[in-house]
């Protein structure tokens, strides 16, 4: 399939299940299930929520053991954080507009994951 080959519904489907992460993806999954397109996306949006829940969870651990340090600590941690969160934010940016352009995004850690989990394999990497 050709990205010239997907239709604006396969596109808005795609961006419902990135920007919506779980309840998108799922949604998506049930109402449009002969969509590969889409459920690429879907897959990608599951694995970039487990991926953002892991970087969460290790933050706070990171964050209690940075607290030990006093003051310098505390600002190391909040900075990591902010850090962490502002490239999941970017990440998810770009995926909305990735997915309703109608483009194949191989995310490093999410693809990997998604590959692994629900064994995705976008055409567009196979072909290549």
């Amino acid at each position: 399939m050709s990205i010239d080959s997907l239709t604006s519904d396969e596109r808005v489907w795609a961006l419902i299940a990135w920007a919506a992460t779980i309840v998108g993806a799922i949604l998506a999954l049930v109402m449009k299930p002969q969509y590969r397109y889409t459920s690429y996306w879907a897959y990608l949006s599951i694995s970039f929520f487990v991926v953002a829940v892991v970087v969460e969870l290790s933050m706070g651990v990171i964050s209690l053991t940075l607290s030990i340090i006093p003051l310098i600590g505390v600002i190391l941690s909040r900075l990591i954080s902010t850090l962490c969160a502002l490239l999941l934010f970017i990440v998810w940016v770009v995926g909305l507009v990735k997915s309703y352009r109608g483009e194949y995004w191989k995310i490093p850690v999410v693809y990997d994951l998604a590959e692994m989990i629900f064994k995705i394999e976008s055409e567009y990497y196979r072909n290549r």
